[in-house]
């Protein structure tokens, strides 16, 4: 048979999500001004999207590749960029262009022993950034403060305005300047702790000097008139009952204010959150409190409440922001901290806007002849869908308002049609592993836990009654036989495992079950391999090749070659091992990769696909090979876009490989590699990397056809890096006489691995 590869960027179909639409969290919804309904938002991520049909379809409009975080999303002055923050920087996306045009990174505090930054609030004079104003946050051990800064040069030099310190310690909501006055700032301060509260406070000298309206009153929402920036409107923030609930008003850009005479309907916090003129018609303004929405059409003349009961309806619960349709101005799209929504001005009424963009936990795939089943878990409850029809189910979902909204890990039986297993953890109160036999509708309960998570779930392929789970709690976690054979008599044996270093037990992360001997099992705990041949009676460590795992290392996963009987394959925190004798002796396949999850085509042996999720330092990725190791391509953090991703699964399909990502923010991406598996001859014909000489002595020469190399990295068959370099030939003279393996990483993003005899 021939062999076959695989090549990265053969075929890349476009990207789909494939998450349920009813829980789309999106935040700061804003209607693009020249084009009839088009809607732009921010997910609870990095990520903003787009409709270009009012609402109903979503698609990926923009990543940012090094925050998990954006905030504040809007139209920049001008109407020709949205502006954004992260925690440290604020950010112009110029919508023409579709890129960053402007990036401008946040003065920190210079206060000694100090914190990092971070953005509270900020605004822009027009939409070239020049002049800014932004309210930053730090903290000094326990303690917060604030510090609020102006630039007229684009943050290349900052002036600090306000330091909560010098003004009894009194925080600042908001910030703004007058659109028709660059030397203007706003300040609409919050609480203190020394018995001075809020205020307005105004300057009209870039911060040096300041005025005092609406004294004592605790302040946050601002708006100005887009047609007349004298007319502008002030919301009273939560005051904790030191004033009333008030909307304010000012003819005279902030000079001075009247109260708008509105009945407000108490709550519990009775605050104003946002205010918001119709730039088409500024005769309609809205205002959004935390239980209700107020509104004007004839200019403030008479106000109208709508009123949502807190607890009752799931509609609406606390307005964020607001957007008015350029092209309806009797649709306005709202952001709540629940869902979004489509307010109607005239009937006041609210509509859900759907997409499929949420937190999601897990994701498990099971192909049952050609259907594709896709399970995971998200909203406090389970979710099922067969990607073939798009038929989509959920189960137990919990109200948006949950407090703790259970987290659902679900593992798909790769052989049994409809059977899902699903653990639902409530952390500290643990929770109920259960079975499925009808794609997840009702569940059998089959073992109660005292843990954070299910971390590995693997069926007996001799006898698909027999389930073997690893439960983790904290650092530590037990192994459990689970026999389902009389749902009425369901009888778990707790396996004992022994410990492996000093520091505990460890958790168990991969179990193999000998598939023509049931009572021989692999185990991966910490950083070694144990096998028991007496199910689990009695257990001895293996694993010649692995000696550089030490004590800090973790192997993540382990998983067997359904197609080569014997050959088991792990992922660890420095690189992917396989080995081809049941464990007895192993060798590094990928080194310097943090191997999260693994998983063998059962189409195709060799060909193997390696997970790697996102962590403080390392973004997720996802590399793959087709010789078992050999050669390396890789699909990179930014074909993925920048997703935060903890869980990912794969449909191997033909000649191509589905790979579905569970995010933090997207929910489950789908993301299609066409075409992916080559034969030798066409790999050759598109891509060829090569080591010359080869034995080598002396000096390494390195070529990749039709690329140019970026990095080359040595390591011993330990996994041990040895040698890094970054041009096409160097001196190998050093290294000792042995086999190593070369990673070559080429300047279009595609990695090999290839061996080397040095002599």
């Amino acid at each position: 048979m021939m062999a076959m590869l695989l090549m990265a960027g053969v075929g890349v179909a476009q990207t789909t999500f494939e998450a349920a639409r009813d829980y789309a969290k999106l935040m700061d919804l804003t209607y693009d001004p020249t084009v009839p309904n088009k809607l732009y938002a921010a997910t609870f991520g990095n990520h903003i999207v787009v409709s270009t049909d009012n609402g109903a379809n979503w698609e990926l409009l923009y990543s940012h590749p090094e925050t998990d975080f954006l905030d504040d999303l809007r139209l920049a002055p001008g109407n020709t960029a949205l502006t954004f923050s992260t925690r440290d920087e604020i950010l112009i996306y110029d919508l023409a262009t579709a890129a960053i045009t402007y990036s401008y990174p946040i003065p920190q505090s210079g206060v000694p022993d100090a914190g990092p930054s971070w953005i509270n609030s900020y605004d822009l004079f027009d939409g070239t950034g020049d002049t800014m104003v932004v309210d930053t946050g730090f903290s000094v051990g326990l303690s917060s403060f604030s510090k609020v800064f102006y630039t007229k040069d684009a943050g290349v030099t900052w002036s600090e305005i306000y330091y909560t310190v010098n003004h009894d310690n009194v925080f600042i909501n908001d910030v703004a300047i007058s659109p028709n006055n660059s030397d203007k700032i706003f300040l609409a301060r919050g609480n203190g702790d020394s018995n001075v509260d809020g205020g307005l406070w105004v300057s009209v000298d870039d911060g040096q000097n300041w005025t005092e309206t609406l004294a004592g009153v605790t302040l946050d929402a601002l708006a100005f008139n887009p047609s007349d920036a004298n007319d502008m409107m002030m919301g009273s923030s939560i005051g904790f009952g030191i004033h009333p609930e008030a909307l304010y008003r000012s003819a005279d850009n902030g000079a001075t204010w009247s109260t708008v005479p509105i009945t407000w309907t108490d709550e519990t916090l009775n605050n104003i959150t946002k205010i918001v003129y119709n730039p088409q018609n500024p005769d309609q303004i809205i205002a959004l409190e935390e239980n209700e929405i107020v509104r004007t059409n004839d200019g403030g003349t008479t106000w109208t409440n709508v009123v949502y009961p807190v607890g009752i309806s799931m509609d609406y619960y606390y307005g964020i922001n607001a957007s008015y349709n350029p092209s309806n101005g009797n649709q306005i799209a709202v952001t709540t901290d629940l869902y979004p929504q489509m307010f109607d001005n005239t009937a006041e009424t609210l509509t859900q806007i759907e997409a499929p963009f949420f937190y999601v936990i897990g994701a498990s795939v099971a192909k049952y002849s050609d259907e594709v089943h896709l399970y995971y878990g998200g909203q406090g409850g389970r979710h099922h869908k067969n990607i073939n029809t798009g038929v989509a189910s959920a189960y137990d979902v919990e109200n948006p308002d949950s407090f703790n909204p259970k987290r659902n890990y679900m593992v798909a039986d790769p052989a049994v049609a409809g059977r899902v297993f699903s653990y639902a953890s409530m952390g500290f109160f643990g929770g109920w592993l259960t079975m499925s036999t009808d794609y997840g509708a009702t569940t059998t309960n089959i073992l109660q836990a005292f843990a954070d998570d299910m971390q590995e779930l693997t069926i007996d392929p001799n006898n698909t009654n027999i389930i073997y789970v690893s439960m983790r709690s904290g650092e530590g976690g037990n192994m459990v036989k689970i026999d389902v054979s009389d749902l009425g008599n369901i009888i778990t044996t707790d396996i004992a495992t022994p410990q492996v270093t000093e520091f505990g037990d460890g958790v168990i992360t991969g179990i193999v079950i000998d598939p023509v001997a049931s009572n021989t099992i692999y185990i991966a705990k910490r950083h070694k391999i144990l096998k028991t041949t007496d199910g689990g009676l009695n257990w001895e460590e293996i694993g010649d090749g692995l000696e550089q795992l030490t004590e800090a290392d973790i192997i993540w996963d382990m998983q067997g070659n359904p197609l080569h009987p014997g050959q088991l394959t792990v992922g660890t925190n420095i690189g992917v091992y396989t080995s081809m004798d049941w464990g007895a002796n192993w060798t590094s396949i990928l080194a310097g990769t943090d191997a999260k999850r693994v998983k063998h085509s059962p189409l195709n042996d060799g060909v193997l696909v390696v997970s790697i999720f996102s962590t403080e330092y390392v973004m997720a990725s996802i590399a793959y090979t087709a010789n078992n190791g050999e050669t390396w391509n890789h699909v990179t953090p930014q074909d993925i876009h920048y997703a935060q991703a903890y869980a990912m699964d794969y449909d191997f399909d033909g000649n191509d490989i589905n790979a579905y990502i569970a995010t933090s923010d997207l929910g489950i991406m789908r993301y299609p590699i066409e075409n992916a598996i080559l034969s030798v001859d066409d790999v050759v014909a598109q891509q060829r990397v090569g080591l010359y000489p080869n034995p080598a002595r002396n000096q390494l020469n390195i070529f990749a056809s039709g690329d140019a190399i970026a990095k080359v990295a040595l390591y011993s068959v330990t996994g041990q890096k040895v040698m890094e370099r970054s041009e096409a030939a160097f001196d190998v003279s050093s290294l000792d006489n042995g086999i190593y393996l070369v990673t070559v990483q080429t300047e279009s993003g595609k990695s090999f691995t290839k061996k080397l005899v040095k002599q």
